[in-house]
């Protein structure tokens, strides 16, 4: 009752979103970090017309690839897509109104699943601000089994299975080398109240060139009652999980340079650049 409440609720009144207040904050991200950082998108066609769950993986220390992703679909397709919020940002009851007058959510998987019924594109980083801790020496641009992404979990597999909405994977790669992230100190970030306290290379970023790209949608097999299957969302977790590795792995082959940067259509046969 309590869900299907709530569903009703977002359906019929989105959480405080404010058509304006979106488009004002979307200009400003594109005046702002979208000319510092210059995203080029890539497979924007991929974008359905309908419902989708557009899933990534979170690009370095400060969220700019959310920021620019909302931009680039705003861009490609004229709509305004929600986003979800990692718990952390509802502690703070002035981001999460702020971010809640531009359509997101907070942690919330029974909105999220209102979201996508009533057909709106909505955008996930199921590893939250924990994919924002990961040293660039050694787990750069690595898609890592926690949180959302963890066995066991995969709350966003279960939502896709309920409203049948297709999972698009998106890969931004640049944001990683914006600050270089060299270590984390867990009891300082405590001690504050954040998730995480970074060891930076760069305390200012660097204007790195952003790629954004989405993948081809990804059609789950099954329905509302295999999303009470752990073992089966355990799989398809597994399998969106490579397939967004994939891309991102993809991306970042093609990409040619860090700051003067250039998308390549083959992608590159050395290492990682």
């Amino acid at each position: 009752m309590r869900r299907r409440a709530i569903e009703r609720h977002v359906r019929d009144h989105p959480p405080s979103f404010d058509a304006a207040s979106a488009q004002w904050w979307l200009d400003l991200v594109r005046a702002t970090i979208g000319r510092y950082f210059r995203p080029q998108v890539v497979g924007a066609a991929h974008l359905p017309a309908g419902r989708a769950l557009i899933v990534g993986c979170h690009s370095g220390v400060v969220p700019y690839d959310a920021a620019c992703t909302l931009a680039a679909i705003h861009d490609a397709t004229g709509r305004f897509a929600r986003a979800v919020g990692d718990r952390f940002f509802g502690g703070f009851r002035v981001v999460e109104d702020f971010l809640r007058q531009q359509g997101a959510v907070v942690g919330s998987p029974e909105a999220l699943t209102a979201l996508l019924r009533a057909g709106h594109m909505v955008l996930l980083f199921p590893g939250g601000a924990k994919d924002m801790e990961r040293p660039y020496l050694t787990e750069r641009y690595r898609v890592l089994p926690h949180r959302g992404f963890a066995p066991g979990r995969g709350g966003y597999i279960k939502v896709a299975l309920r409203t049948g909405a297709p999972i698009v994977p998106l890969a931004v790669v640049g944001a990683e080398e914006a600050h270089v992230m060299l270590g984390n100190v867990p009891w300082l970030a405590r001690g504050i109240g954040m998730p995480f306290f970074p060891i930076l290379l760069f305390p200012f970023p660097l204007p790195v060139k952003l790629y954004i790209r989405f993948g081809k949608p990804i059609h789950l097999p099954g329905g509302p009652a295999d999303a009470r299957d752990q073992d089966r969302v355990d799989r398809l977790n597994r399998l969106v999980r490579r397939q967004l590795q994939q891309l991102i792995d993809d991306t970042v082959r093609r990409r040619r340079g860090i700051i003067v940067s250039r998308y390549a259509r083959q992608p590159s046969t050395r290492g990682p650049s």
